[in-house]
Parts: C-alpha cells; sequence; structure tokens
C-alpha cells in the first residue's frame, strides 16, 4: 500500500500530527488493564539499562521431550511390533508347505491357517505369534520352526496433518519411525508450513474424551503434563533440541499437525506497510525488508512487535533494531500474526519535515518553470 498524493496544506496537518504523535511516544509507556481488553506483556529485545528477556520456552520443551523419549523407550525393532486389525502377514513353517501363505488379521483381531484354524494375533508381538503357530503345529509334527514377518503395517498408524502434501494416516513400522520419519512419509511440508509443529502422543488422544481438540495447548502447559501436546517453534529451538524433537520415536496413534505459516502485519513508518505473507523462519530483518524498509522518522531503536500469547493475552516486544542491525543482539524470529509497528522520533522528524518541505517547494518550483509537466 502506497501513500497517496495529498494536497500540501493536509500534508503540513499530517507533518503536524505525527510530529505531536512522535513527541508524544518519547515519555514513559503505561499499560493500563481494562477489563476484557487485552494484557500486554511488556518485553524489549537488545541491551539496555531496562533490559528484558523473553520467556525460554526451550528448557520445557527439552525436557518434556526426554521424559517422553525415556517413557517411550531407546527403539523398537520388528519383533516388538503390536499386530493388530488390517495388518498383513508372511508365514514361513519348515518342511510344512501349506502353512507358508499370506494372511491378514481380520476383523476380530485373527488369522486363519489350514490344519491351525484360527488363531488370535491381535495384542500380540510377532514373536509371541511364532512361539503360539509353533506350539499348535506341534501337535502334528515333531519340532517345527515357524516365522513370521509384516508385509503391510496398517493397524499401527500416525496420523500426519496440516501443511504437509499429502495429509492422512502413516503406517508405523518396527523400525522406529521418528517425527521427521512420519513427515517425509507425507511428502513432506508443502511451501506454504511454518515452523510450529504440533505433537500429540497416543495418550492424549485417548485422554481428551470431552470432545476437546488437545492441541490447543501451549508450551508452558505442555511442560507440566506428560500427556498433553508438544507445540514447538522449530525455528525458536537451539539445534540440539530441534534434534531430539525430529528423532522422537512415534507411536501407533499420535498425531502430528504441522501449522501453516500464516501472516505478518508491518504499521507505521514503513516505506510500504501492509500484510505479508510469513516464511518459515523469518526474522525482524527480513521482514523490514519485505516491508521495503524503514522511513527516515522511524523510532528504530524501539520498535514495537504485538503478538498473540496463551489465554487471550497480548504480548508487546520492544525491540532495539539498532543492536539488531549492529550484530550486538540476536534478531526476532517472527511468528504467524505478529504486527510490527514503528512509531516516529521526535528527534528525526524536524529535519524530515524541512526535507521534505523543500523538496515539495523545489517540486513545485519545477512544474510551475516547466509549464505544469511532470
Amino acid at each position: 500500500m502506497h501513500r497517496n498524493p495529498r494536497p500540501l496544506s493536509a500534508w503540513r496537518a499530517g507533518v503536524t500530527a505525527a510530529a505531536l504523535a512522535g513527541a508524544v511516544g518519547c515519555g514513559p509507556m503505561h499499560y493500563v488493564g481494562v477489563a476484557g481488553g487485552p494484557t500486554l506483556l511488556n518485553v524489549r529485545v537488545g541491551s539496555g539499562p531496562t533490559m528484558a528477556t523473553e520467556p525460554m520456552a526451550t528448557p520445557a520443551i527439552a525436557e518434556r521431550l526426554a521424559r517422553l523419549r525415556a517413557e517411550r523407550g531407546t527403539g523398537r525393532t520388528d519383533g516388538d511390533y503390536v499386530l493388530g486389525r488390517g495388518d498383513l502377514l508372511s508365514i514361513r513353517a519348515f518342511d510344512f508347505d501349506q502353512l507358508n501363505q499370506h494372511v491378514r488379521v481380520e476383523s476380530d483381531g485373527s488369522i486363519r491357517l489350514p490344519l491351525l484354524n484360527a488363531v488370535a494375533v491381535a495384542g500380540r508381538t510377532l514373536g509371541e505369534v511364532e512361539k503360539e503357530l509353533t506350539r499348535r503345529l506341534g501337535d502334528y509334527m515333531y519340532d517345527p520352526h515357524v516365522s513370521v514377518f509384516v508385509d503391510e503395517y496398517r493397524s499401527q498408524q500416525v496420523s500426519v496433518e496440516g501443511a504437509v502434501q499429502k495429509p492422512g494416516l502413516v503406517n508405523e513400522t518396527g523400525r522406529n519411525l521418528t517425527v521427521l520419519d512420519s513427515i517425509a512419509a507425507a511428502g513432506g511440508m508443502t511451501p506454504e508450513a511454518g515452523t510450529v509443529i504440533t505433537f500429540m502422543p497416543t495418550r492424549v488422544r485417548r485422554q481428551a474424551a470431552d470432545g476437546s481438540d488437545p492441541a490447543c495447548g501451549t508450551s508452558g502447559q505442555d511442560a507440566a503434563v506428560d500427556g498433553a501436546p508438544v507445540v514447538v517453534n522449530t525455528a525458536e529451538l537451539d539445534d540440539e533440541t530441534r534434534r531430539a524433537f525430529f528423532s522422537m520415536p512415534v507411536r501407533e496413534g499420535d498425531v502430528l499437525r504441522v501449522q501453516t505459516a500464516g501472516n505478518f502485519y508491518t504499521t507505521g513508518w514503513f516505506d510500504k506497510p501492509g500484510a505479508y505473507p510469513l516464511h518459515a523462519g523469518l526474522t525482524l530483518r527480513a521482514a523490514i525488508a519485505e516491508a521495503q524498509g524503514l522511513s527516515f522518522p522511524a523510532k528504530t531503536d524501539d520498535l514495537h512487535i504485538y503478538r498473540a500469547g496463551p489465554n487471550g493475552k497480548t504480548q508487546l516486544l520492544r525491540v532495539n533494531y539498532d543492536q539488531i542491525a549492529a550484530l550486538k543482539a540476536p534478531d526476532v524470529v517472527l511468528r504467524d500474526g505478529d504486527v510490527i509497528d514503528a512509531a516516529g522520533s521526535a528527534a528525526k522528524m524536524v529535519p524530515w519535515a524541512a526535507y521534505k518541505f523543500i523538496t515539495t517547494v523545489v517540486h513545485i518550483g519545477y512544474k510551475a518553470a516547466s509549464g505544469g509537466a511532470a
């Protein structure tokens, strides 16, 4: 959105209003709580005498992932796979060709084999089924040897939803499928995918019997209960925690939801304020570039980022962009719905107004001298 040309009188009125707004903005900022209104959490990013840091979710997420990994064990093999309805099995019996066939686990959890009839296998591991078939076949032959393999994993599935190429159910094999494997099996992320991923362990799905969506939790709440969803912004995690998340083994009934990136918004003294699509891992520096930079009067040492927080609260991040540009402070990774507001600086407003006035007078004089031609 470009500013439309205005008459000189209207432009002067706008300059006066902007100068007053900039002057007011120089004083200390006070946020008064209003019943039913948003709550502003004032956070300053960048060095300064009143610097505060945004609460870090990474340690809590790392602790939660460690507990979940310990609960799920170090890994699973084909022998640990628990059979269920729909799985396709391959039966191999030494010196008993009639038993060598492919059978699917039926809806009642059993398989049907020649001579052995119906054998209940649902809820058992491959090793347990092999022992059961060997025991039954021992009634008909001496020293039987039976092997069981899974040709198709159908009962143990992980749901991958959201911004992936092929959302739906992914078959969980005995090779210890991870979060990253599941996303890859769903075709990978789409170009619209963001960096926020919700991981709902299978226990959560069983607990949510009231119909509520367990994906609506927050990172702070996740750390308190092992059965709660794990909501992470992968762009804000350190390398070790990011690896721990993507290498987390999944289990049947788990749900992964990849959120879309969404949009961010720029207001105030930007050369091109407006709404922009949010790319994965987009930082404040890149966002300013997408909005074609800050205008000269912008108060670059105190940009405001309004961010939706938990429980309907709004967080206010006060960012010293001068520190970020000088590589003296870390850049800020933006989130969906962030609003970046650049207020005017009173110190810059006077020279800017003088410059605009001179250029306007010169432009009007040039048009008059050239007979009105632009």
